[in-house]
């Protein structure tokens, strides 16, 4: 077992030090990070590097799985954090747990090409990638050694620093420095179809990220829908047929992949419209979603929370400032779950 700590075992040892510690002032909450974080730009090796070593004193740290994938997830991962890490090129070289850790917490696929159902964090860094935490034995490890270990969060957060310059250097930490660890892809943990599900998502994925704001973090999978065709509409072949950030917004919405206009009326509905008898915010302008390399090819992709996703290319960073969009766009708002 990597340790038996769970997240409130971690919180009453945090209310417990910190009466102990005169370097502590404020008022922050236990666990919680509010310092201000590189921008995507400033980030360099040496930075990349202490961020790792800092990643690992807390997977190093006394926590079991559940609450080690917490405290990465939640609260070392804040959405600024992310949001600078995720658009750093595809050519930075990452220290290995700073790569999973982004890959545990975005909608990159790994490189098998989606992630498949029940996969765990556990499994992921460890069967997968060959990335070893310091394990603490039951019969052999103390209260003591739990302590000690718990000290590289506890000392970050005191500082309220995610790249805290102080950390000790970790075990296995050698192990993360780029091109050292290597791991043979487990393609056949992963079905053509479950490849083909994560493109699709991942798409849907991008035309809510870019028409209406899809959320930061995952909390539930993204299903792809379809309508079955009403059969007093007109022929198929004749329809306008959009897909992409621009098809109708309440097709967006659903996740429809493909937005359908019959041709039988001056006043469009595409199909799933009329199916879900909903005003139809059907748009003229055809967009090719494949057309735009800097927004169907970003550097990374959005976070997730535990959930399958995606497809070889991530969502792109980019964003559109709200007096480019128009009044029915702008009446989508993104409310963070």
């Amino acid at each position: 077992m990597v340790g038996t700590w769970t997240e409130k075992h971690t919180q009453k040892y945090f209310r417990a030090a910190v009466k102990k510690r005169v370097d502590f002032i404020g008022t922050r909450k236990h666990l919680e990070f509010t310092d201000q974080v590189p921008p995507t730009h400033e980030w360099t090796a040496e930075l990349l590097e202490q961020f790792n070593r800092n990643l690992r004193g807390v997977y190093n740290g006394p926590f079991d799985w559940e609450t080690t994938e917490v405290l990465l997830m939640k609260y070392i991962m804040t959405d600024d954090l992310l949001n600078s890490l995720k658009n750093l090129s595809k050519d930075v070289a990452l220290p290995h747990l700073v790569r999973l850790v982004l890959d545990w917490a975005c909608w990159d696929p790994p490189e098998e090409g989606a992630w498949p159902p029940g996969l765990s964090m556990r499994r992921y860094f460890m069967k997968w990638r060959h990335c070893e935490p310091l394990n603490f034995k039951s019969d052999t490890s103390t209260d003591v050694d739990m302590e000690q270990a718990a000290n590289a969060l506890l000392d970050m957060w005191i500082a309220n620093d995610c790249l805290y310059a102080d950390t000790p250097v970790q075990y296995c930490e050698a192990e993360d420095v780029p091109g050292v660890t290597q791991y043979k892809l487990r393609m056949q943990d992963v079905t053509d179809e479950q490849r083909r599900e994560a493109a699709e998502a991942l798409e849907a994925y991008l035309n809510q990220e870019w028409r209406c704001g899809a959320p930061l973090q995952m909390k539930a999978w993204i299903k792809v829908r379809s309508y079955k065709r009403p059969e007093n509409l007109p022929p198929a072949e004749n329809d306008t047929v959009i897909r992409g950030p621009y098809m109708c917004i309440q097709c967006v919405k659903a996740c429809i992949l493909e937005c359908r206009v019959p041709n039988d009326t001056e006043l469009p509905k595409c199909v799933s419209c009329r199916v879900r008898k909903i005003k139809c915010a059907y748009q003229t302008e055809l967009v090719d979603p494949h057309a735009d390399p800097a927004f169907f090819n970003p550097p990374r992709a959005l976070s997730k929370a535990s959930v399958s996703q995606g497809s070889s290319a991530g969502p792109s960073s980019a964003k559109r400032t709200a007096d480019t969009l128009s009044e029915e766009e702008r009446e989508v708002k993104h409310t963070r779950s």
